[in-house]
């Protein structure tokens, strides 16, 4: 227990160093920028060619490389940043970074691509990037998720869950049963009702968009499930779409079988995303710290993800109250949560996995 607890010490530490270095190191290798858009979205085809090109262009402080495949057969990439003159990366305090576990949440891709295009664009150039690549080693799975990304994308149909078939109603018939785009307007929208009782109201500038009404206001709509049929004759509408599991539920530490957790899988590590993961984290032993991008609710969250796991040590909590009370003045709008406590109970979730295992 007690290696244990110092070994997430300087993991922690590590996670502080990275916001808080103002150090500067004269740079050993030119860089060389590569111009990328970040006004729309990277399909996978795009975002492989982004990552290669960027590789390219620096091929001393990047490496690019497939850690498998999806279960589509979209190669899940992985990022290397290191420069190699001040020493092998497995030598040096590692820091890991993923987006897009969820297929619904793809700005976690962009915001991890942007992260590689800045520290290339501006090593030799700015004091940090420079003492971040000589010193440290990055470590990014930029989508783990490339297959519900890229259905999000082309389709403009959402799915958190990956694309293996899954039998979400245990109907012994598997995603025969999702949305539908029935006004054929090209979206699947979530439709709606005139409901005088209603909670919800048309925004002012933009009647397409529902808001909550306030405490004794007088509502408008009542919102329904997204377009669709009852495809199977179940009476239910909807209940069977596409995959039907979380990645996020998948991991071996503190992992919970599906009647506890929905969404978990058979077992810890089942999906080849999440296994292709497993076997990345566990190459590198040099990883001191990690971040998950995912998107939306203003929330930057700390483990534990499940109250049977207690509470951290004391050390760690300082550390993580530090970083959480800083991200919030850094982002306006942001709140420093604690997962189990402020959101909801994970079981099996990779931020537990990542302080407990590596």
């Amino acid at each position: 227990m007690e290696e244990k607890m110092r070994k997430n010490k300087i993991f922690l530490v590590f996670i502080s160093t990275v916001l808080c270095l103002t150090f500067f190191t004269p740079k050993t290798i030119s860089a060389a920028e590569v111009k990328l858009s970040f006004d729309h979205f990277y399909d996978h085809a795009e975002l492989t060619k982004a990552l290669k090109a960027l590789e390219k262009a620096n091929p001393q402080l990047m490496k690019v490389i497939s850690l498998g495949k999806s279960h589509q057969g979209r190669d899940i990439w992985a990022v290397i940043l290191n420069n190699p003159k001040t020493g092998p990366a497995v030598h040096k305090p590692g820091f890991y970074i993923d987006g897009n576990i969820h297929g619904n949440e793809i700005q976690g891709t962009e915001v991890a691509l942007y992260a590689v295009w800045y520290l290339l664009k501006n090593y030799g150039k700015t004091e940090l990037a420079t003492r971040l690549l000589d010193e440290k080693a990055f470590y990014l799975i930029l989508t783990m998720n490339p297959d519900s990304r890229d259905y999000f994308i082309n389709k403009a149909e959402a799915y958190r869950t990956g694309l293996i078939p899954y039998d979400s109603d245990r109907d012994g018939v598997a995603d025969e049963d999702g949305p539908e785009d029935l006004d054929g307007d090209g979206f699947i929208t979530q439709m709606r009702k005139k409901d005088p009782n209603g909670r919800y109201k048309a925004h002012p500038d933009d009647p397409r968009v529902m808001i909550p009404v306030r405490p004794g206001e007088k509502g408008e709509y009542t919102l329904l499930d997204d377009e669709g049929i009852d495809n199977d004759g179940d009476g239910r509408i909807n209940e069977d779409g596409l995959g039907g599991y979380d990645m996020n539920r998948n991991y071996a530490f503190n992992w919970q079988p599906n009647y506890v957790q929905r969404g978990a899988g058979d077992y810890p590590f089942c999906f080849p995303e999440t296994k292709a993961t497993r076997d990345f984290l566990l190459a590198h032993p040099n990883i001191m710290g990690g971040q998950n991008f995912h998107n939306t609710g203003g929330m930057i969250l700390r483990g534990p993800g499940a109250k049977n796991m207690g509470e951290y040590p004391i050390a760690d909590k300082k550390i993580y109250d530090y970083i959480g009370k800083k991200g919030e003045k850094i982002i306006p709008g942001y709140n420093y949560l604690i997962v189990y406590k402020d959101l909801y109970t994970v079981y099996g979730g990779s931020i537990d996995f990542l302080y407990s295992v590596l």
